[in-house]
């Protein structure tokens, strides 16, 4: 089978053929559009494409597939080992030949598509964020113009600052960029009720989205877009694979012998893991949950590390916990983490113990 090439550009794109591993039989560009690469590709045979894994790959990859090709998402944080951007020549050209050879050599770093509804979920997420974001900010401007004005809102939540600073009354509120701002605030407030219902409404037909509001400062956002970053729980063996593809896990530069780890990677969605954090603080935080072993754990670990540390440490730690629900199907088991987190510090306790006694033997 012919293996082909693609650097996605925006307007149009660079494509490599390769009718033999050691062989290019064929480059040319094509504008980056449904009809232009439906012309180029229609009428070939069968081929593997790679593509790398971008913000239009996924419309490229259901045109391709269309017309009867097999289409191989490339991860593009693995992509530079396979030659992607190497060098100091760099040009698309190279970097499609560079995807064409890797599928003949076998070594392609897959990217996972999600499925039709992860998607339908990631996006009404997205867009709820970036409202979120809006609001917020338009919030805290208006709260700055009236306090450089002697003025002070009372604290409240978003939805209802608009009410609020009406309610103080005053000649402030009265002014028309004022006006302005809290009818744009009121508008986003309705869009985010509409959004929200329909997010309410896609979590009825997922099956594990009760289950995982069993957790502790797990609701609607969080369940929701860790069930769209992950798409499918088996994806994963382990509860670490799942902490890492969320970027939860510390970096590591580690070389000699000598393990040096640094900061978070940050990898994967960032909202899923901005959710996770945020969960976090709010377990940490607030009261009624004083017995949760999550809560007891992270509050130690701040006591000895920092709220910081402790804060990423309970998001990592929550991502392994939602996930081992989701693939065992049962609910959040308090007890049950407390026995295991008992028995993980038990064997740390033992290990310390033995480390003492073989010093104080060398001591002594």
């Amino acid at each position: 089978m012919t293996k082909i090439g693609i650097d996605l550009g925006k307007k149009a794109s660079d494509v490599c053929v390769m009718g033999s591993a050691t062989e290019v039989s064929e480059r040319f560009r094509v504008a980056t559009t449904r009809e232009a690469l439906t012309t180029a590709f229609a009428n070939r045979p069968a081929a593997q494409i790679a593509v790398e894994a971008c913000r239009g790959a996924l419309w490229v990859r259901e045109v391709l597939m269309g017309l009867g090709h097999e289409v191989v998402l490339v991860d593009t944080s693995r992509a530079r080992a396979i030659g992607i951007g190497q060098g100091k020549r760099k040009n698309d050209r190279r970097d499609a030949e560079a995807l064409a050879r890797a599928l003949w050599a076998g070594v392609v770093p897959r990217a996972h598509v999600l499925s039709h509804e992860a998607q339908r979920l990631r996006d009404v997420l997205h867009a709820r964020h970036q409202l979120v974001g809006m609001r917020t900010e338009l919030v805290t401007q208006l709260r700055g113009q009236m306090q450089a004005r002697g003025v002070l809102v009372p604290g409240c939540r978003a939805e209802e600052f608009a009410r609020r600073l009406r309610e103080s009354g005053g000649e402030l509120v009265g002014a028309v960029q004022v006006q302005s701002a809290l009818r744009v605030i009121e508008a986003l407030t309705s869009e985010l009720t509409v959004l929200t219902a329909e997010l309410q409404a896609l979590a009825a037909r997922h099956e594990p989205f009760e289950r995982l509001c069993t957790v502790p400062g797990v609701k609607l956002i969080v369940a929701l877009s860790f069930m769209a970053a992950l798409d499918r729980a088996a994806r994963f063996r382990t509860a670490h694979q799942v902490e890492a593809y969320l970027g939860l896990v510390p970096s590591e530069r580690s070389t000699g012998g000598q393990q040096r780890l640094g900061r978070i990677t940050k990898a994967g969605d960032s909202l899923t893991r901005s959710m996770l954090v945020q969960a976090s603080h709010t377990l940490l935080r607030v009261r009624g949950h004083d017995t949760d072993p999550l809560v007891v754990w992270g509050r130690q670990l701040a006591a000895r590390r920092g709220k910081r540390v402790a804060v990423t440490a309970v998001a990592r730690r929550l991502a392994g916990v939602l996930w081992a629900m989701w693939m065992d199907g049962t609910d959040y088991d308090p007890k049950g983490l407390a026995r295991a987190s008992a028995g993980g510090l038990s064997r740390r306790a033992r290990e310390t113990q033995r480390e003492a006694a073989t010093m104080q033997q060398i001591a002594a």
